[in-house]
């Protein structure tokens, strides 16, 4: 059998190219159809349904053209498939910031691994190295590996050198004609008005700022499908014998002895015993012994639980980097290190007690913000997390630590995305309010159209001094709504479904509002009903 100069069998199968591809156009083409994919669903739109579909059509791409080059992916890999797609509809579902940001950047950080990995799988046996080389190796295959492919795709289309020479020889020839013929056409209809009238009426029909914006998104399809080829030939490509970074031999030799760790993590151990001594006097003892210390109960505990989760990372970090550089040689140093860690992690276990204590005496003086509530989902997993470290720690293997800790951070934005923040905190304030706390109704409003049903629920359940305040800043609401539904089909998100449907009973109490939409949204302003302006969106950082 022969092959012709494209490389195809004759009478058969395409022949495999540099990089093993039967069809490397088909790949180029895949590709294409992803960047016009792009454009069409997040060009100057923010992102909706998009986000998920998106997500969808990447993953049944990469699947269909790995099984057109009997590519399957490996069956350990091919899970990140499902928490791929589940965190892109949550995108559809949340529009709180920190939670949409979680669930897109996860999306994007499981199929750099799922690239890394597509082939090799393993993915639960990954290192903390291994998933950073998937996090920064990968971006840069997307970038240098695509140009062989779209070259061997090139050559398979356009035929012979011959053929594709004389292509190029044309688009050459038109790239130097367009500046001269533009140059000439500028002095001749200078040097007569009459030609000037035909060339102008012959050339009415061409919107140049329409062009620029067509260029633009030229620009748009034609990035992204060079990105996304890039990702599929990393993802298809023969992996070799790539090995699990660290799994045979350890990246860095230890370079501590066993006295000096021993020395640290008794230092360390001595010191949080300190610590979690005074906490179960003062913050869990109760308020008498606070008080005969000099302070209040309130001003004891209200403070400081950013610090204590911060110290409680950091323990983590050094029980890891002591256990990697430093030598133990025998079964009682190897037993004396765990024991002094597992002491440490008990200990940090209070500390993270203590600083859930406090931020709960926190929340019921002042209530809930997005930020606490952040604080208060991630001691949770914060918690998981290092019951996870104290059982491996005492089996002596700590690989695992790595993909536990991934999965922690993903089930952090899961949790977010179930707890949806906004309404949450809404709600919870609303409880404290009708307790006899303070209501703050601007920072309330600031939130995101998650929201919005809880607010909705909140003025059919308020005085008219709590609606006067509220119901003008429902307007503002609604008038962002409106602006938001001239996105287009794409925008759809389900949280501004839900916002316009809890806002719909109301329509005819908001629209007596005047609000003025002119400029940035932070800019815009409501006239209430004693004809006082108020500015619409308060911008909240906490």
């Amino acid at each position: 059998m022969t092959t012709d100069a494209e490389g195809t069998l004759q009478g058969g199968a395409p022949k495999p190219q540099a990089e093993g591809f039967r069809y490397p156009e088909w790949l180029a083409l895949a590709a294409l159809l992803i960047g016009l994919t792009v454009e069409i669903l997040f060009y100057a739109r923010p992102l909706g349904v998009s986000f998920p579909i998106w997500a969808v059509a990447v993953c049944l791409a990469a699947l269909m053209i790995a099984r057109a080059e009997s590519r399957r992916p490996a069956r350990d890999s091919a899970w990140l498939v499902i928490p791929i797609l589940v965190l892109a509809g949550l995108a559809f579902v949340r529009l709180e910031p920190l939670t949409l940001f979680l669930n897109v950047v996860s999306v994007l950080c499981l199929f750099a691994v799922w690239v890394r990995a597509f082939r090799t799988g393993r993915v639960l046996d990954f290192g903390w190295l291994d998933f950073a080389v998937s996090l920064l190796w990968v971006p840069l295959e997307m970038v240098f590996r695509p140009w062989a492919t779209l070259g061997q795709a090139n050559r398979r289309v356009f035929g012979d050198r011959a053929t594709h020479s004389r292509l190029m020889a044309v688009a050459r020839g038109l790239l130097l004609a367009l500046p001269i013929v533009v140059v000439l056409a500028l002095l001749l209809t200078a040097a007569d008005v009459i030609f000037a009238d035909v060339l102008r009426e012959a050339f009415e029909w061409l919107d140049l700022e329409r062009l620029a914006d067509l260029a633009r998104r030229a620009v748009v399809i034609l990035l992204c499908a060079i990105l996304f080829l890039g990702a599929l030939v990393a993802a298809l490509r023969n992996p070799g014998e790539r090995k699990l970074i660290g799994e045979d031999r350890p990246v860095a030799l230890p370079f501590l002895g066993f006295t000096e760790s021993a020395v640290v993590l008794v230092g360390v151990n001595l010191l949080f015993a300190a610590f979690v001594l005074v906490q179960v006097r003062y913050l869990f003892g109760g308020q008498a012994n606070t008080t005969a210390a000099g302070y209040t109960y309130a001003e004891y505990a209200r403070r400081g639980f950013g610090e204590l989760v911060a110290v409680a990372i950091l323990t983590l970090g050094l029980i890891m980097a002591l256990g990697a550089f430093s030598h133990r040689t025998n079964s009682a140093q190897r037993t004396g290190f765990q024991v002094l860690s597992a002491s440490l992690v008990v200990l940090v276990g209070v500390i993270l007690a203590s600083a859930f204590q406090r931020l709960l005496l926190y929340e019921q003086a002042y209530g809930f913000t997005r930020l606490r509530a952040y604080t208060h989902v991630a001691i949770v997993w914060i918690g998981v997390l290092f019951v996870l470290f104290l059982t491996l720690l005492i089996t002596g293997n700590l690989r695992p630590f790595a993909p536990a800790a991934v999965g922690a951070a993903i089930g952090f934005a899961l949790t977010l995305s179930i707890l949806n923040v906004d309404d949450f905190i809404v709600r919870r304030n609303a409880e404290r309010w009708r307790a006899g706390g303070e209501l703050d109704i601007y920072y309330l409003t600031s939130l995101s159209e998650d929201a919005i049903p809880a607010l909705a629920a909140l003025a059919g359940d308020s005085p008219p001094s709590v609606q006067s305040e509220l119901l003008p800043r429902l307007a503002c609401q609604q008038a962002w709504l409106d602006r938001r539904d001239q996105e287009g089909w794409p925008a759809t998100h389900l949280s501004v479904l839900r916002a316009r449907a809890a806002l719909r009973p109301w329509a005819q109490v908001l629209s007596g509002y005047a609000v003025d939409d002119e400029g940035p949204r932070y800019a815009w302003t409501v006239e209430r009903g004693d004809g006082q302006a108020l500015g619409c969106f308060y911008l909240a950082y906490d």
